[in-house]
């Protein structure tokens, strides 16, 4: 190679490391195939490999290294101290669009396994063919003041409310409309939540003292449904459920006045 071909080459390198470091990886919520995902919130860092799912309450970004701890303390000392565990993982290659994520202490070889994962911006998820012809929701209660909701929405944003606890004044069952900016939100989130993968999707582990989501999509012009139950939603449609469960305080609603026995 010339010495004109080589400065070039450097040259691109050089280049493409700086771009890279422009991208602000903790800003960006990041997807797999295969639903997995990487996250930020708060100060946390939220992940699933493969069905491995948790969080970190500490993280750092060091150069090429994301660095994920575990900080605690233990009886084996009567908790007189704080210990610290690292899990280490190469950035190896990043963009504003993906991202490509590798286990490289033992720490994270356990939690994600020897392999590359490869991410992609979550906000480029979008199936422009999803429509639907009736949603159905449900939230359940929790140990909490969580919202007991039934909520139906037809493809013409008709919208039928059965609340029961903890939903303020709202108790009972109401008919209502999405407004045309409400219906349009719903159904970029249906397009934006990667429905086609959840077909086979299945919750690993429970969430105490969480609640169970319950939705149902029936599809246009198609007789395929899609049934979903979970108390840990994967961040794929965790907007989708934020804004079925807010619906109903936006949604200009009517009574209906219950049938006596």
């Amino acid at each position: 190679m010339s010495k004109r071909g080589s400065v070039l080459l450097v040259f691109v390198l050089m280049w493409n490391l700086s771009s890279a470091q422009k991208v602000q990886l903790d800003s960006i919520r990041w997807i797999t195939k295969s639903l997995g995902y990487l996250y930020f919130s708060q100060g946390h860092i939220n992940y699933n490999f493969d069905g491995i799912d948790g969080s970190k309450s500490k993280y750092a970004i060091v150069k090429d290294t994301l660095i994920m701890s575990d900080i605690y303390t233990s009886s084996a000392d009567k908790f007189s101290k704080k210990h610290r565990d690292d899990f280490k993982f190469l950035i190896r290659n990043i963009t504003p669009s993906r991202l490509y994520l590798k286990a490289i202490d033992p720490n994270a070889i356990k939690l994600a396994g020897n392999i590359t994962y490869e991410f992609t911006n979550f906000k480029n998820s979008y199936d422009k063919d999803i429509k639907f012809s009736k949603l159905s929701f449900l939230s359940s209660t929790c140990y909490g003041d969580c919202p007991q909701l039934g909520i139906e929405i037809l493809a013409n944003g008709d919208y039928k409310l059965k609340a029961g606890e903890h939903v303020g004044n709202y108790s009972g069952t109401y008919t209502g409309k999405l407004s045309a900016a409400q219906l349009d939100t719903l159904n970029y989130l249906l397009k934006h939540s990667e429905l086609k993968k959840m077909a086979d999707w299945e919750q690993t582990g429970t969430v105490a003292d969480a609640p169970n989501y319950y939705f149902a999509i029936e599809y246009t012009n198609t007789k395929k449904k899609l049934s979903i139950t979970t108390n840990k939603p994967p961040m794929n449609v965790t907007d989708l459920i934020s804004f079925m469960i807010r619906s109903y305080k936006s949604v200009t609603l009517r009574k209906v006045q219950e049938k006596a026995n």
